[in-house]
């Protein structure tokens, strides 16, 4: 066990302080270590020392006003994670997927996992499909990587390019990113043998831009001097894992990063997961080079459906997403806090002149382009009507139903993400001038 008694709130300690963090290599190998960094500095706590005890594992010495806190980052893949927590060996559980429902089962004594207070979005990333930066392929469907990957295409011309063979580098299967990729590109084919495997992330990628005849996936901050491909699913345009990709969850292989912890966590955890989360973490977050969850507002191309195309006009695009299941369900934990972070935004005095545009959409499997019409406005009510619950004002909400897909209707995950409102801003309307006497 790792727990320790009181380090803030005092009281005499059953053993050395420990905080302990294991899981995603993801997370653990850059971001977790410069969270903890932060967070100390936060606190006004000088870092005593730092080591690497083994292979991804990172060994911090924090001096606090109650003595030393030690912080060990054990970042050996997810499932690696999942186990620690469960057996009382961890504090937190770094996951770069969402926890399964075996997982939530297997730790019930831990409380729901899946619920809010223990799930947490720590940071948005991209899965990226990697190249050599000389290769001049621009972008892949998800159909073409998943036939690279399992062996199906092994010569580049099959692609388009001059003949070669295609070397293959992918993540180990303790990764979460490799289950990710294994959830969202490979499907039911296997990965190919001869694909080179890595534990680490900075690894692979440094293997791809040594060699012209590479490809690999890894997550957004992982890139390195390689180069990431823009990606399609059938019927969408392709799109590069950018900020507003990864942040709008559109992007294709967008995925989000976890903090998993029991329902009760002792202080030293629970004051860490506050930071993470909060605007000193997310600033860390976005200078690992992840995507943060704070609201930001950017000018985009306009779409070119018509009509909302004409409902945009002269609005910038908000850097978050609300999305749902089947029908016009709940909002899901992180939507729960996309809430509260915009309420926050639009509280800035630069936003007082401000409004609020929602647009819904809906997937091309909800029966009728009517009943579709009508899902997409239920959907664009339901958050109009959180956000008007904490004094924020909607300008307009409209359902265009089921244009503008961004993900292929094919599959549960991509309906799944054609079913969102999207927020965008306005600056408010002037009210009519009083004709001149």
């Amino acid at each position: 066990m790792v727990l320790a008694l009181g380090l803030l709130g005092g009281g005499v300690q059953a053993q050395p302080a420990r905080l302990c963090l294991s899981g995603s290599n993801t997370i653990g190998e850059r971001l977790a270590p410069a969270l903890v960094k932060a967070w100390a500095e936060a606190r006004g706590w000088p870092l005593r020392s730092e080591a690497v005890p083994a292979n991804d594992e990172r060994r911090l010495i924090l001096d606090t006003p109650r003595g030393p806190l030690t912080v060990d980052v054990l970042a050996h893949g997810t499932s690696t994670g999942y186990a620690a927590l469960r057996d009382g060996q961890c504090d937190l559980w770094m996951a770069s997927r969402p926890v399964r429902r075996d997982e939530v089962e297997g730790a019930r004594a831990l409380g729901p996992l899946f619920e809010r207070g223990q799930e947490h979005v720590v940071a948005l990333d991209g899965l990226a499909v990697i190249v050599h930066p000389a290769n001049p392929l621009a972008s892949l469907t998800v159909e073409q990587v998943r036939a690279v990957f399992s062996g199906r295409i092994g010569d580049w011309s099959a692609l388009g390019l001059a003949p070669g063979p295609i070397a293959l580098h992918a993540r180990d299967d303790r990764s979460g990113t490799f289950d990710t990729f294994r959830s969202l590109v490979l499907g039911d084919a296997a990965l190919s043998p001869r694909a080179l495997r890595y534990e680490s992330t900075d690894q692979l990628a440094a293997a791809v831009a040594a060699d012209p005849r590479a490809i690999g996936f890894v997550g957004l901050a992982g890139v390195g001097r390689a180069r990431a491909l823009a990606l399609s699913e059938r019927g969408t345009q392709a799109l590069a894992p950018t900020p507003l990709s990864v942040a709008t969850e559109d992007y294709v292989l967008s995925r989000r990063l976890f903090l998993y912890g029991a329902e009760r966590l002792r202080t030293e955890a629970r004051d860490f997961l506050d930071f993470a989360l909060g605007a000193g973490g997310q600033a860390v977050v976005a200078r690992v080079g992840y995507v943060p969850q704070e609201v930001q507002a950017l000018a985009v191309p306009l779409p070119a459906e018509p009509e909302y195309r004409a409902l945009v006009q002269g609005a910038r695009r908000l850097s978050l997403n609300f999305r749902f299941g089947e029908g016009a369900a709940v909002l899901d934990n992180k939507a729960v806090e996309d809430i509260e972070r915009l309420a926050r935004f639009m509280a800035e005095p630069a936003n007082a002149a401000q409004q609020l545009l929602l647009i819904g959409f809906a997937d091309r499997s909800e029966s009728t382009p009517y009943l579709a019409l009508s899902l997409s406005n239920d959907r664009v009510d339901l958050v109009a009507a959180e956000l008007r619950a904490r004094g924020l004002r909607v300008a307009r909400q409209r359902g265009l139903g089921q244009i503008a897909p961004v993900a292929s209707n094919d599959t549960p995950l991509g309906r799944q993400r054609n079913r969102r409102v999207e927020v965008w801003l306005r600056p408010a309307e002037a009210p009519p001038r009083a004709a001149a006497p």
